[in-house]
């Protein structure tokens, strides 16, 4: 029997933290690559009479899931761009109002 925690390694050398796999650039244009294919390749699938419309029930919603993907993906690289942009704005005015001399 084992006293473990389902985010327990055996050797509970990374009991409590959460796995770190794959990461980094890397990564990140490795399933955008993916992504882009399903997409393409899916929509060749609908625009093109190249198999059966069997396989447009499959098709588009792939194409729609990966479309999505890349959505979500862009506006979640973009958004700590658009949040240091919005840093630099100023958003309020300092009034200086003058003092009588003496």
């Amino acid at each position: 029997m084992s006293a473990l925690t389902p985010d327990c390694d055996p050797d509970m050398s990374h009991c409590g933290q959460p796995w770190q796999g794959k990461s980094g650039p890397g990564a990140s244009i490795l399933s955008v690559a993916v992504l882009l294919t399903l997409l393409g390749v899916s929509l060749a699938v609908v625009a093109t009479r190249a198999v059966s419309d069997a396989f447009d029930f499959v098709a588009v919603p792939v194409a729609f899931f990966a479309a999505v993907s890349l959505v979500r993906r862009v506006a979640r690289s973009a958004a700590p761009g658009l949040k240091a942009l919005a840093a630099r704005v100023p958003t309020t005015v300092a009034v200086r109002r003058s003092q009588p001399v003496g």
